[in-house]
């Protein structure tokens, strides 16, 4: 019996060759998306989930109350870690990283190569985190003092095929060290992320003194607690411990524990921490019901074509009827052909997904590969899905048909003419309410992108090169050596400063007071710069003057921002004197021009600009502007000096322009996938209206010609046959409208400068999903239109 069902259903997918394409056309890009979208969910969901003690591994964070607001430092006291260890049972171990210096120098062939994605660690760390090993042994990599552990790519990088282990890397700002291992590349989905694992020598004496020492920072301290349920407790305890350990010290006032697994998505507030990167989780809600969306849409095209093809069916269903088949016989039918329909769309969405796969990684900066490993889950969840989609996608038509009476069939296609409509009109309303969601999300968020790109910073920022600073020697000779960059041909003006506009690591924090109110402190940003600084990125002193570049003349004096000016309720400032961090007096000089030095998702801050020989923060880069001609040579003369001045580090240089953009790179991916989501679901969405108008002006035919023949032109015609399609998307756009207005708002409410959410966006959705389904079912119209009445009323 099941064979007569499956033969059955062949024959009637390929008799009706059209609506079957589109159904499995429909299904197979939902299909293809979910399992892109699910991977790509999935992926960053589980960040660092593959640890297995994930459940019971959590970051340390120090809680500073010295402010209004309190702040969440991602580093704490060197001590710290095993003082919890020591003194409370909840902990089982606890282990720490470091960072002491920005950067470690090494060579591969005489040629200097710095790299930044290091840890100093101790012997146990692989004991509390579990990366794979490809050489060596977890156990024992760490025995001995200054012994390393390196990533693949590192190891391709420095030996190629050569075996690295045993050999000793020479690190010029620290010990030299041998490798003792090489471990995969750390996971995408990981917040720690390093070329390099240190262990550093625990009896050397800068070591010991660090270790105890409670009033420091730039500890990444972890602890593993016995059972996960305990984390209560030890929170509860947190308090008196930071009392007792910091009595002299009130503005570290409590500690938090943070899950790992939470610290991709739950770490906005957290400063200074390990992690590279931070995601929104909002996004993968949206990410989600985008998929979702996907799947509806080709499930109603399912359901929307099967009952509109009740009355083709009809005959057949009360043949089989009459001659004795039950109802569950017919839905049995039904489900099989559905099924069908969901497996060939399965296997179709398998190759688009390999041959997207490339594509997808592009948009979402990801590196997923077309591996069991890698996507066996992901198959065994489409799967799933398409048949969850077979069965949802077959219960109405397998329910609706299979109760068609004989007698209804034998009144004929009249009687069930109007079957079905008010379903079918919900789907259409229902898919077209989805599809004018993400037409509106693409338009704003391409609206919102836009603007960042074209908002005025308030500084210039164009064919800026910045160069870090990372040797004492070129501080000390930081004014020749910018004489020696303005020489290069190509270079226009050079400036030195700690930080730069649009700054993308962490900028030095200190408390301002005045006179009047000391014991009323601001906290604000800090920034020093030298006298050419301003002139290179054309920042607007709105009142007093810039440095003089005399540094005894300048060692008292401080620049500021119009936000400082407004914080404090400043009247002419310019003469006043601010405190700073309780310790010194400075005089104001000048008040620049507020200008956005982080990202736009934040209101620009106050700030306080120091001269480059302030003692707050030393300089830390140059800034040069170039002309743009011959960048090769720019950058090659560039490269020349710093090696003139700093034979022992390799040069950092960045563009200020792409460090910008790492800003946005979330949202911009989020609009991409917007735009491509969109886009689908339209198509998708026509494809499925394509089918409908078919199908509807197919019965309509007859009823057309004698229109005609009353009298009736083809823009009247089509005007008819297009009204209640044009009816049922200004229904559904009626209802998307609001639900998009929320969602857009939620989205807009991230970012401190935005567009403001106009009827632009909704109206051009709204001409667009209807033109999109008037083009849809206009070519079947005007054929329709067009068709001579004879052909059609000669039997009549």
């Amino acid at each position: 019996m099941i064979r007569n069902h499956i033969l059955i259903a062949w024959r009637n997918l390929w008799k009706r060759t059209m609506f079957s394409m589109i159904n499995i056309l429909g299904l197979a890009i939902g299909i293809t998306c979910t399992g892109l979208l699910y991977l790509y969910i999935n992926h960053e969901m589980g960040s660092d989930g593959f640890h297995s003690k994930a459940d019971r591994i959590f970051r340390v964070l120090e809680v500073d109350t010295s402010d209004d607001q309190p702040r969440l430092f991602g580093q704490t006291a060197p001590p710290v870690a095993k003082a919890l260890e020591k003194d409370y049972p909840e902990v089982s171990t606890s282990t720490r990283l470091f960072q002491p210096v920005g950067h470690i120098d090494t060579k591969i062939n005489g040629e200097r190569i710095h790299e930044r994605n290091y840890y100093l660690v101790e012997s146990n760390f692989f004991d509390v985190f579990d990366f794979e090993f490809i050489q060596g042994d977890p156990s024992t990599a760490f025995v001995s003092p200054n012994s390393m552990v390196i990533s693949e790519r590192t190891a391709k990088k420095y030996f190629g095929t050569q075996n690295p282990s045993g050999k000793i890397m020479e690190l010029q700002n620290y010990h030299d060290a041998t490798i003792t291992g090489i471990v995969k590349d750390p996971p995408g989905n990981s917040h720690l992320q390093f070329d390099f694992l240190i262990n550093g020598n625990p009896s050397d004496s800068n070591f010991i003194s660090y270790f105890q020492d409670w009033g420091d920072y730039g500890a990444y301290s972890y602890l593993v607690l016995n059972q996960p349920d305990q984390l209560a407790s030890l929170q509860q305890k947190s308090k008196a411990f930071a009392a007792r350990v910091w009595a002299d010290q009130p503005n570290r006032s409590d500690l938090k524990f943070q899950n790992i697994q939470d610290i991709y998505f739950n770490s906005a507030a957290v400063e200074f921490g390990a992690e590279f990167f931070k995601g929104e989780i909002r996004y993968m809600y949206l990410f989600g019901a985008v998929a979702v969306f996907l799947l509806l849409i080709a499930c109603f095209n399912y359901i929307n074509l099967a009952t509109a093809q009740s009355g083709m069916r009809s005959k057949e269903i009360g043949i089989r009827k009459v001659s004795g088949a039950y109802r569950w016989q017919l839905m049995i039918q039904f489900f099989i052909e559905s099924m069908a329909i969901s497996l060939m769309s399965f296997i179709i969405s398998m190759g688009l997904v390999k041959l997207l796969l490339p594509h997808f990684n592009q948009i979402t900066g990801k590196q997923f590969l077309f591996t069991y490993e890698t996507f066996g889950s992901v198959v065994i969840v489409l799967l799933i899905i398409a048949l969850v989609i077979g069965f949802l996608s077959g219960v109405y038509p397998a329910i609706y048909l299979s109760r068609l009476k004989p007698s209804q069939i034998v009144k004929g296609p009249a009687a069930s003419r109007t079957s079905g409509l008010f379903l079918r009109q919900g789907l259409v309303i229902t898919q077209f309410s989805l599809s004018i969601i993400m037409i509106i999300a693409t338009i704003v968020t391409s609206s919102q992108m836009n603007f960042i790109r074209g908002l005025n910073l308030g500084f210039d920022h164009e064919l800026m090169a910045v160069v870090d600073i990372n040797n004492s020697n070129v501080r000390s000779n930081f004014e020749t050596m910018k004489y020696e960059f303005e020489n290069i041909p190509g270079v226009k003006s050079v400036a030195a400063s700690s930080r730069v506009p649009g700054e993308w690591k962490d900028i030095t924090q200190i408390f301002i007071s005045t006179d009047q109110q000391p014991q009323d402190s601001v906290q604000t940003y800090f920034m020093s710069f030298d006298e050419d600084m301003t002139g290179v990125y054309n920042l607007d002193i709105v009142e007093g003057k810039n440095f003089s570049g005399d540094r005894l003349q300048d060692s008292t004096k401080i620049m500021i921002n119009e936000k400082i000016v407004s914080a404090l309720e400043l009247i002419d400032p310019v003469g006043k004197y601010l405190t700073i961090n309780q310790t010194g007096e400075f005089q104001i000089i000048g008040v620049i021009k507020d200008f956005h030095f982080q990202s736009l998702h934040e209101d620009i801050a106050p700030l306080v600009v120091g001269p480059w020989s302030n003692t707050i923060r030393a300089i830390d880069y140059f800034s040069l502007k170039l002309s743009g001609e011959d960048l090769t040579g720019a950058i090659a003369g560039i490269t020349g000096v710093h090696e003139q001045f700093d034979n022992t580090t390799a040069i950092e240089l960045n563009f200020l322009d792409h460090q910008l953009q790492k800003f946005y790179q979330s949202d911009a991916r989020a609009q991409n996938l917007f735009t491509i989501g969109a886009c689908l679901t339209v198509f998708i969405a026509c494809l499925g209206l394509f089918g409908l108008a078919s199908f509807t002006i197919q019965r309509r035919v007859k009823e057309i010609s004698i229109r005609k023949v009353l009298g009736a032109t083809i823009s009247n015609l089509l005007f008819h046959l297009s009204k209640s399609f044009a009816n049922q998307i200004i229904v559904a756009f009626a209802i998307a409208a609001p639900v998009a207005w929320w969602a857009m708002y939620q989205w807009l409410s991230y970012f401190s400068y935005r567009i403001s959410l106009g009827a632009g966006a909704f109206i051009w959705a709204l001409v667009f999903s209807l033109a999109m389904g008037l083009l849809t079912i206009g070519h079947r119209a005007f054929r329709a239109a067009t068709v001579n009445p004879a052909k059609t009323l000669k039997n009549e």
